[in-house]
């Protein structure tokens, strides 16, 4: 009987992962400018009159040190998800989110 209560406790599993290992373990060989970053910023942030370097008042994203020199305000902007606006329709995932917070929070190299 003790055997059997062993086992049944030990035979239970725990299958979320995410609450496991959080959502996107931070991973900078990963999660690169070129390749992950540069393009989640091109489609929700480099748009006309947006961050495309259009718009004067705005910083041009399509310049990373722009980026580089943004990026207290670019991660507050993000993980409270006012940018992007909600008027634009776009709607970063919380993967992306992650990913860019993952990418600031580790200097945010021109890789």
């Amino acid at each position: 009987m003790i055997f059997g209560t062993i086992m049944a406790f030990n035979s239970c599993a725990y299958e979320n992962e995410e609450e496991l290992f959080g959502s996107n373990p931070c991973q900078p060989e990963v999660t690169t400018y070129s390749k992950v970053i540069q393009p989640i910023i091109a489609d929700n942030c480099n748009l006309p009159t947006c961050h495309d370097g259009s718009n004067s008042l705005l910083p041009n994203f399509t310049i990373i040190a722009n980026l580089q020199n943004n990026l207290p305000l670019m991660r507050n902007f993000i993980i409270t998800r006012t940018m992007p606006p909600s008027e634009t329709g776009l709607v970063l995932t919380a993967k992306q989110i992650d990913d860019i917070a993952c990418w600031i929070d580790n200097g945010a190299p021109n890789n």
